[in-house]
């Protein structure tokens, strides 16, 4: 009787461990692999490129997007790639920089003066990889087209004419 009840023990710490660990693992949700393009200008005035990122079940779990930054006189300087929640308010933090310490060029800023270099010579190269442990999820994108031109002096000395990126999103851990 003793081990039996000692394996009931057992089981039902067992039970409690693996269901404990389905809801630490449901923090975020398992998404279907994205394989996409982003281009930018996206062919329609006024609208920047957005992509759906899918749940296994089938619901929307993020928005991925690229967002530009204009210098004063108007000319885009920057693209930065955006992962939001799907209900995230426009300011909400990118999921991109878990830390929301942004410094400096990041992966997912893709900067005129740098493309202008050309992508693999750029500061942080033509491939890149983001790993956000924290959502289960892993970001590959690879430039694939770049064009930029020179603008009057000033502090910026490119602006981004086109923009196309090779993106991949997977779970961290498939």
């Amino acid at each position: 009787m003793i081990r039996c009840e000692a394996c009931r023990r057992y089981l039902f710490l067992l039970l409690v461990f693996l269901l404990a660990s389905e809801l630490a693992a449901g923090d975020h949700p398992r998404i279907i692999p994205l394989r996409t393009t982003a281009v930018y200008p996206s062919g329609f005035p006024g609208s920047n490129w957005r992509s759906a990122i899918k749940a296994t079940d089938g619901s929307t779990a993020y928005v991925l997007s690229m967002e530009p930054d204009f210098d004063i006189g108007h000319h885009l300087i920057t693209l930065h790639l955006v992962l939001h929640h799907l209900r995230d308010k426009a300011d909400a933090p990118n999921l991109l920089d878990p830390t929301g310490k942004r410094h400096g060029l990041q992966p997912y800023d893709f900067a005129a003066k740098y493309l202008a270099r050309d992508s693999e010579n750029s500061a942080v190269g033509e491939q890149r990889r983001i790993s956000l442990e924290g959502l289960g999820l892993v970001l590959q994108m690879a430039v694939s087209k770049a064009k930029v031109s020179p603008i009057p002096a000033g502090q910026y000395r490119y602006q981004i004419d086109a923009l196309e990126l090779q993106i991949e999103v997977s779970n961290l851990n498939p």
